[in-house]
């Protein structure tokens, strides 16, 4: 009895340790407007690929309003589709490599990972 109660608990604590998060996407991000500054297209294109390279994100423009983003780390890739306008832009979730993508979960630094590139772009859309 002992034993399956060590058992038991051992297998709480594990599952609450799980390092999956839902999958989600960042979807209709708003391009900061202000009275001095009203952005292209082009001009959201460019700050999303300065954004990645501050991150150290392979990024390249796959077609007007398209960028594919590409992150490198360790063992694990992230690829997302990045697209935009001048008044918006989504981050989607292409593919990975190590990130335990199921379908419906993903590993914890997806979230920290797309946030982070989010604030990136959006710092450099509001200079």
């Amino acid at each position: 009895m002992k034993k399956l109660i060590i058992l038991a608990a051992t297998v709480a604590a594990l599952s609450g340790c799980s390092t999956l998060v839902q999958m989600r996407n960042f979807d209709e991000n708003l391009v900061p407007q202000n009275a001095n500054t009203t952005h292209t297209q082009e001009s959201v294109g460019e700050a999303v690929l300065l954004a990645c390279k501050q991150l150290t994100w392979k990024c390249r423009i796959q077609e007007t309003g398209k960028i594919l983003g590409v992150l490198d780390i360790r063992k694990h890739q992230l690829r997302v589709n990045i697209s935009y306008n001048e008044a918006q832009y989504d981050i989607d979730y292409k593919d990975s490599i190590n990130l335990d993508y199921n379908g419906e979960k993903i590993h914890r630094q997806y979230v920290n990972w797309v946030t982070n590139l989010t604030r990136h772009i959006d710092s450099e859309l509001a200079n």
